[in-house]
């Protein structure tokens, strides 16, 4: 039998989440929840605080959706041309990253915008990564491209997400359909939380030959 949530109990417990986690500023937080869609509103002190909260939140049961309104107000000005020197040699050291001379970074009043194209999805969000943990960073716009190496059939690719998505001890897949066009997977269907739409993504992403998940997964 489904256990239901109500509102006043899921925003408890996004608080409670989000209160005690020591890389959060909740000083300036609030949240309020209605219907089961979680909705974060006031300041942090950064970009990175503002993931966070928003990560935080959907890990919650009962949680249909996040709504991240969050500010980021800075405890000092950073200069666009210092965030952007900062981020750039994120990326030039970072591991994960194999050519990073691939990946542009502009900065526009704090608003980063990263171009460009990586062999897999996991460089693109480590790029990300590299980008909101830069003090000064307001916003972060990741329009990195995903070209992999080696092209893959469609009914490849489809197979190996399928087999992501029903191995995973996280997910309830039975009720998830998988499509995959010209490398474009598709997920649709629903499943019982949340979180699980975010884990979805990233099973179908962590498939080869993917470049892009299109994920219209609702909660039922």
């Amino acid at each position: 039998m489904a256990v239901t949530y109500m509102d006043q109990e899921i925003r408890q417990n996004v608080w409670d989440e989000i209160s005690h986690d020591v890389r959060i500023d909740s000083t300036n937080l609030t949240v309020t929840v209605t219907d089961g869609v979680v909705y974060l509103d006031g300041t942090v002190p950064t970009y990175s605080q503002k993931i966070t909260a928003a990560q935080d939140a959907r890990r919650i049961k009962g949680v249909i959706d996040v709504v991240n309104n969050l500010a980021v107000s800075l405890a000092r000005v950073w200069t666009d041309s210092e965030i952007r020197d900062t981020i750039r040699r994120n990326l030039d050291r970072d591991v994960r990253i194999t050519n990073p001379s691939n990946l542009g970074v502009t900065v526009a009043d704090g608003v980063v915008t990263l171009t460009g194209t990586v062999p897999s999805y996991e460089q693109k969000t480590a790029a990300a990564d590299d980008a909101w943990t830069a003090p000064g960073v307001i916003d972060v716009v990741n329009d990195v491209a995903v070209v992999p190496p080696n092209r893959r059939g469609d009914a490849q690719i489809e197979a190996d997400v399928r087999r992501a998505l029903d191995t995973d001890p996280d997910i309830n897949a039975a009720r998830i359909n998988v499509s995959v066009i010209n490398g474009v997977v598709y997920l649709r269907g629903t499943v019982p939380t949340y979180y699980q739409i975010d884990e979805a993504s990233n099973d179908a992403w962590g498939v080869p030959g993917v470049v892009d998940v299109v994920n219209e997964l609702t909660v039922s």
